[in-house]
């Protein structure tokens, strides 16, 4: 392969030039050269056609004849366009195939094919060497949690479109046990939790932010609707919420006390990105977090058990208590 990266910018645009067919004199090369900002002599291109022809160490033998009698080159068949189209260096290639493995997880959901195909053609165009390539279909090399379809999964890429030309959705819409609704929506933004995915949108009857699960549309239309940009921060929308659920209150602090060995995860992994440690200890490992509490906030602290216990405020305590003694009187003495 050539030796630098200049090298390689000769290399191509003599293969450009040279495969439009017709015979060139190496002058003309030399311009063209200059002209794309790559200072070269007469002598240098008179060399790179002789390597591109012989060298057997560059190995790319192209079919180049020199007519002598008036001192031009040409092809004598036009090959494939031989010289890689992206130019990726080791860390980009390490950042490419860390992607491709990353979204592994999501192999089983139908636009997964799309993207397998997009990063496909990226390897197949680009300088990854064979050995490296073999590894983008190693199964082994690096394993994420697996995301299996889930209901509306099908859905994605036609709402992904929709958010890209802002296009109004007719969303027919049906809770568990409730009837079908009907919800004009100006789409936003597409966001996974749990493993669930859902649309972000603006309501167009109220004009208020609306949440809908993709498992539970019953039908969705892209309607000949255009919309304006929306001034949507999902980052501060979401930052007091306990997972996709936001609800409409004002956010409160809460504080609680863990047990210290809960300590070694929760200074690794916050249970919440406002999480901050009021006491860390042998005996306390007390945590402070502002939050909207709803269903999936008491889901996470339920989830701790006894290891887990709200010091305030009062009204949080109070909805932990009657949750634990509701479930306690589901249980006899035996």
């Amino acid at each position: 392969m050539p030796k630098n990266k200049e090298a390689l910018k000769r290399y191509r645009i003599i293969h450009n030039i040279l495969r439009r067919g017709g015979k060139h004199k190496t002058s003309r090369i030399v311009k063209i050269c200059n002209d794309a900002g790559i200072p070269v002599k007469l002598r240098t291109i008179q060399t790179d056609l002789k390597d591109l022809a012989q060298d057997t160490e560059l190995g790319f033998f192209l079919p180049i004849e020199k007519d002598e009698s008036t001192k031009t080159y040409y092809y004598t068949d036009i090959p494939k366009n031989i010289f890689p189209s992206v130019e990726l260096d080791p860390g980009e290639v390490n950042a490419l195939l860390f992607y491709a493995k990353t979204v592994n997880q999501y192999k089983d959901y139908p636009v997964f094919k799309d993207i397998t195909n997009a990063v496909q053609k990226v390897i197949d165009n680009s300088n990854i060497s064979p050995e490296i390539k073999k590894l983008f279909e190693k199964e082994t090399l690096l394993e994420t949690e697996r995301h299996p379809e889930v209901g509306g999964s099908e859905l994605i890429a036609e709402i992904l479109d929709a958010i890209s030309k802002k296009k109004i959705l007719e969303i027919e819409y049906q809770k568990f046990d409730d009837e079908i609704k009907k919800h004009k929506i100006k789409p936003i933004l597409l966001k996974e939790d749990k493993q669930l995915w859902y649309i972000i949108g603006l309501n167009v009857k109220r004009e208020s932010i609306i949440t809908l699960a993709l498992d539970r549309i019953v039908d969705v239309t892209i309607l000949n609707e255009d919309f304006d940009s929306i001034d949507f921060d999902s980052l501060e929308y979401f930052k007091y919420s306990f997972g996709i659920t936001v609800p409409d209150s004002e956010a409160i602090d809460v504080v609680i006390d863990f047990d210290p060995k809960q300590g070694n995860y929760l200074r690794t992994l916050p249970i919440h990105n406002t999480q901050e440690i009021l006491e860390d200890s042998d005996k306390k490992f007390i945590i402070k977090i502002k939050v909207k509490p709803s269903y999936e906030f008491y889901s996470k602290i339920f989830s701790y058990g006894a290891d887990a216990t709200i010091i305030s405020p009062k009204p949080v305590i109070e909805r932990v208590l009657k949750t634990f003694e509701k479930a306690l009187s589901k249980y006899s003495p035996s």
